[in-house]
């Protein structure tokens, strides 16, 4: 099978390779449950359903398919190995970090267990129905209670995460130094707007409204096109504070949604007039994390992990120099 890791990733060590069979595993298994729940309870109880179910918008045929061929002819099959196949594909895609694949069996589980528990509640309601029959009220209780429960589980099933190697190196001298004292601290704080993401999130703040004005995807659905859109906006204003903890990433909108990268993940700093080529947001890519704008200098770290943090500032060149300088002396201290 071929599997999309980038040459250059090939000459560092493999930090991610502990626990990496494990969450495959869990990616790969969950979404079968789609055909395996269905097929269970038709085989049970398919006698005593109508010949036709009408869920919502669906019409679902029934009647059970004895025979292999009979059930691979199912929509719901080929639906499967597709769901199947993207979740291969972006594991294999982001081999090397462990972060995103723990991102990966969160959703298979939320996959392979919130979505047959809603099914099978409609298809057992059904069972010796005399027709149509009305959606319990408990329904949806027991499927939001589900849906938490199977990003819990699936969050503890992903295990710990390898941990980040430590650098311990001083800054290269061609790195800009501020020249720090014994007692001074670093302290540095700015911030940036992104135009793109305000249009993304308006844009997807007018599918939402659309969403729930027709009636479409369900409450599942349309939660998840809402948290998304809370997603976009919030990452249109951010704060960078540089201090004592390392250097921070805050949204103001949505507190819970910050990250820190601690001195012992920075190998040193640089100030760049545009970022290192590849994809930079709030999660994880195969080259890094972070923040760009738009055109104009970035402060960016190299990682221990040989990936990139990046931030868009004009003062790209002053937090390089504060943090390198930071480096130095807690590194000389300690050598």
């Amino acid at each position: 099978m071929f599997i999309p890791i980038s040459p250059a990733a090939l000459r560092y060590p493999d930090h991610a390779a502990p626990g990496r069979l494990r969450r495959l595993i869990l990616t790969t298994a969950p979404p079968l449950l789609l055909l395996v729940v269905p097929m269970v309870l038709v085989a049970l109880y398919g006698e005593r359903l109508p010949d036709r179910v009408y869920i919502g918008n669906w019409d679902i045929d029934t009647k059970y398919e004895p025979t292999w061929q009979g059930w691979t002819s199912q929509p719901l099959f080929g639906a499967v190995m597709w769901c199947e196949a993207l979740l291969v594909f972006s594991f294999l895609r982001y081999w090397r970090l462990p972060q995103v694949q723990r991102g990966l069996v969160v959703g298979s589980f939320l996959i392979g267990v919130a979505v047959p528990v809603s099914g099978a509640l409609w298809l057992l309601a059904l069972v010796d129905a005399p027709g149509v029959m009305p959606r319990p009220a408990w329904h949806l209780a027991v499927e939001i209670a589900v849906t938490a429960g199977a990003l819990a589980l699936g969050w503890a099933a992903a295990g710990p995460l390898p941990p980040a190697p430590v650098a311990t190196a001083a800054p290269p001298p061609h790195a800009p130094t501020m020249a720090l004292g014994p007692w001074q601290r670093a302290m540095f704080v700015t911030s940036a707007w992104s135009a793109r993401r305000l249009l993304v999130a308006a844009v997807m703040a007018a599918l939402t409204a659309w969403a729930v004005s027709n009636g479409f995807g369900g409450w599942q659905g349309v939660t998840l096109l809402a948290l998304l859109t809370i997603f976009e906006a919030a990452q249109a204003r951010t704060y960078l504070q540089i201090d004592g903890s390392g250097i921070t990433v805050s949204l103001p909108w949505l507190p819970g949604l910050r990250r820190t990268v601690p001195y012992p993940r920075i190998r040193f700093a640089e100030a760049m007039s545009e970022p290192p080529p590849g994809r930079y947001k709030l999660d994880d890519g195969e080259a890094g994390w972070g923040i760009v704008s738009g055109k104009g200098p970035v402060l960016a770290l190299s990682l221990s992990d040989d990936r990139w943090f990046v931030y868009s500032t004009r003062e790209a060149e002053t937090a390089a120099a504060l943090i390198n300088g930071w480096l130095s002396r807690q590194r000389q201290e300690t050598a």
